[in-house]
């Protein structure tokens, strides 16, 4: 039986950085069950769920350390609650701008104890209406008890001009 682990690794963006972290990853018969990656400015973050042999797990993380010194890494075990999740729901948030509002929106998600899988926000300047608008993607594992309408009216309070739609 393998064994799960996550992987996250920062640094600057090379040619096939990506594809050499995994070949290393393969090299010790580990897999990727999952991975994301995101680039931004010259830097990258990665992060990999890895199912691995049990023997070869302290190993693997050696090298990939080793063999990238130029890079950042953190190794933690999978958390596994998945007993109070019973849906996922992918939502989009789009209004106009203003102060603490990514702090707002993630307040009422984590008042209802949602677990945010992914989050994307963008802010853009619209010289035609004179100001930033604030769009956002959003992931999220909803417990059993949590309706989607009661998600969508908070998220649509936190501002005049919320628009919550369900993607």
């Amino acid at each position: 039986m393998k064994k799960l682990f996550i992987a996250s690794v920062v640094g600057h963006i090379a040619p096939g950085v990506i594809k050499s972290l995994a070949e290393v990853t393969r090299r010790f018969d580990g897999e990727w069950v999952t991975s994301k990656v995101i680039k931004l400015d010259g830097h990258f973050c990665a992060m990999m769920k890895v199912a691995i042999k049990p023997e070869a797990e302290d190993e693997l993380k050696s090298c990939l350390v080793s063999e990238f010194d130029g890079l950042h890494f953190i190794f933690e075990q999978v958390l596994v609650n998945s007993d109070s999740v019973s849906s996922s729901l992918h939502l989009s948030v789009d209004c106009g701008d203003r102060s603490g509002l990514t702090r707002d929106i993630v307040n009422i998600l984590t008042n209802l104890d949602l677990v945010i899988e992914h989050m994307e926000f963008n802010r853009v300047h619209v010289s035609t209406i004179g100001q930033t608008v604030f769009s956002s993607r959003l992931n999220l594992a909803v417990p059993e008890g949590v309706s989607t309408e009661s998600i969508v009216e908070l998220l649509e309070g936190v501002t005049y001009d919320a628009r919550v739609k369900v993607i």
